[in-house]
């Protein structure tokens, strides 16, 4: 999918419980249940990049859910071309972040949060 000559790809994350063990468990915390504790499963956060036409996965960057999606997001950037409109979901407004994404001949697109304030 493109748009004005440029190619529409979408920045996201989500987390993943992966099986317990003591090899997964070494890297990856337990995530808190609804009682408190960790007695859930270790989970895992991914940041993606994705054509937006295609959903064709371009990049990934996976680690512990203790690291947050715009930490992890700065990894996609080997991925990024000129040509690109990039379209990030509301947690992903940072000034640092966009200044690594928008180089030249690529433009980024955020939401924003209604209360949030944005640097100048």
């Amino acid at each position: 999918m493109s748009w004005r000559g440029l190619l529409v790809a979408a920045i996201d994350g989500t987390q993943v419980a992966i099986p317990a063990g003591e090899a997964n468990e070494a890297v990856f915390r337990r995530q808190p249940t609804v009682l408190g504790g960790g007695g859930g499963y270790p989970g895992v956060r991914v940041v993606a990049l994705v054509a937006c036409g295609t959903r064709t996965l371009v990049d990934a960057v996976f680690g512990p859910t203790t690291t947050g999606e715009l930490a992890m997001a700065t990894g996609l950037t080997r991925s990024l071309r000129p040509g690109m409109l990039v379209l990030a979901d509301r947690n992903f407004p940072a000034r640092d972040l966009f200044a690594l994404l928008a180089a030249p001949a690529r433009i980024c697109c955020s939401g924003s949060r209604r209360r949030r304030t944005h640097p100048a």
